[in-house]
């Protein structure tokens, strides 16, 4: 890792945090920085923004066709929004405010160590390039090893692709890695969760914002979009967005090109987008909860990740990677499984996918194999109820509106979620296939009270 910073104390305080973690070369200018860029290649660059001579931007626009300084963080004491929004501009990679936050700056390394080999690399005088695709997914089942190769196929394409596939399945995943095997990789991978943000401030989070254009507006800020300038936006469970967000989306990918809220002025983008969801898009573009324009400009390539339960070939290796890293992360040993453990784990339907067998493997490494095993046999029992009835399956509709058949199945279909999970809403969200705002948005448009409906 290469460190830029013209100050004795700041160059001795990185040296004294990360001299453990990273092979650390500190100089104390640009020109310096150059200097060792031409003898060697970076993974990970810390550079001050205000240098003697050459400042931040100018060491930026010498290296950035090159990558030889590898992804480019910023360090300043002036954190401005335009002064964020310019070192992205220039090919940053990220932006953090002097004095920076130890626990933040380990954490962006470990990340760069993950991602690109940081430490352990034997040679490093060669140019970053993309990663393998789909190097960080895991399996070796003809499911998996397909989505591998499409990924190959797709990752340079450049064109915006549509990631399916249910809750848990690690669709965000496969977003990082098309990014990272994209002719892109060296800009940023901005994330979006549509089910996460309110309405109300959409616009503002992804387009950005003049100072004074709302009540709370104290500053110029820069949107999501604009951050991810000359990279990727990733939108994810894009499926949640209301249809007037749809609309304002779609304008800015027909246009290619972004206005703050309280501006007259639009700003050129240059982005790639993909998109995630667990809802069917064609059916809800049949429903007219999803615009068709916008699928079209989504849905130009579309991957589907499968489900666990249609890999069990995968349980076991994913389940082994997960207790490694559980068990260094709560500093204990690796368990091992015997025969009979590993048969219960492979023949269970995991319908919480990935997610629910990583969370698995650490009950596993905190609570041992035995009680662990136990809960989980408990939760598909109250999941799965024993020999049930059509009745209890499919509510009587006759005589009934195709409106108030379809939200008396659903509230059939919730009560019995919430009724098996015991009134977890986030587990119940999981069994339907749908986000927990989903779920209690639906609930509220339903009349389904949380207190008793269950009971």
């Amino acid at each position: 890792m290469l460190h830029v910073e013209d100050e004795v104390n700041g160059r001795a305080m990185i040296r004294d945090l990360l001299e453990d973690e990273v092979e650390l070369t500190s100089v104390g200018s640009a020109e310096e920085a150059l200097e060792a860029c031409e003898a060697q290649s970076f993974d990970l660059t810390l550079l001050d923004w205000t240098l003697p001579g050459r400042d931040g931007g100018s060491f930026l626009n010498a290296v950035r066709e090159g990558g030889r300084a590898g992804r480019v963080v910023v360090l300043t004491a002036l954190g401005t929004a335009e002064r964020a929004v310019a070192a992205l501009r220039a090919g940053a990679y990220d932006f953090l405010v002097k004095p920076a936050d130890p626990a933040e700056l380990l954490s962006m390394v470990e990340h760069a160590k993950r991602s690109v080999d940081l430490i352990g690399t034997a040679t490093r005088a060669r140019p970053r390039v993309a990663s393998r695709p789909g190097s960080e997914i895991l399996g070796r089942s003809p499911e998996i090893l397909d989505l591998k190769e499409r990924l190959g196929l797709v990752a340079s394409a450049d064109a915006p692709v549509l990631i399916t596939g249910e809750s848990g399945t690690g669709k965000e995943l496969v977003a990082r890695s098309l990014h990272e095997a994209s002719g892109r990789h060296r800009a940023r991978l901005v994330t979006l969760n549509c089910a996460a943000i309110p309405p109300s401030l959409f616009e503002s989070e992804l387009f950005g914002h003049k100072r004074g254009s709302f009540t709370g507006a104290s500053g110029d800020r820069a949107g999501l979009i604009e951050l991810a300038q000359g990279g990727t936006l990733f939108l994810d469970e894009v499926g949640e967005l209301p249809v007037e967000a749809q609309a304002k989306l779609l304008r800015v990918l027909q246009e290619r090109e972004v206005r703050r809220v309280g501006e007259s002025k639009a700003r050129p983008v240059d982005i790639r987008v993909i998109s995630a969801t667990n809802r069917d898009l064609d059916a809800e573009v049949a429903r007219g909860t999803f615009r068709e324009d916008l699928l079209y400009r989504l849905d130009v390539i579309r991957l589907e990740v499968p489900p666990l339960r249609e890999r069990s070939v995968d349980v076991l290796p994913l389940l082994e990677h997960f207790l490694a890293r559980q068990a260094a992360s709560w500093d204990r040993p690796v368990p091992t499984l015997d025969a009979s453990a590993r048969a219960r784990l492979e023949r269970h339907p995991w319908p919480g996918n990935i997610r629910e067998l990583e969370n698995s493997a650490k009950r596993i490494v905190i609570l041992g194999a035995t009680v662990a095993l136990a809960e989980l046999e408990r939760t598909r029992a109250r999941a799965i109820p024993s020999d049930p009835s059509p009745a209890d399956v499919i509510p009587d509709t006759a005589g009934m509106t195709l409106k108030e058949a379809v939200q008396t199945a659903t509230r059939a279909a919730i009560l019995s979620a919430l009724q098996a999970t015991e009134g977890s809403r986030t587990e119940a969200a999981k069994a339907l296939g749908v986000s927990r705002k989903t779920l209690f948005n639906k609930m509220q448009d339903l009349g389904i009270r949380e207190e008793s409906s269950w009971s």
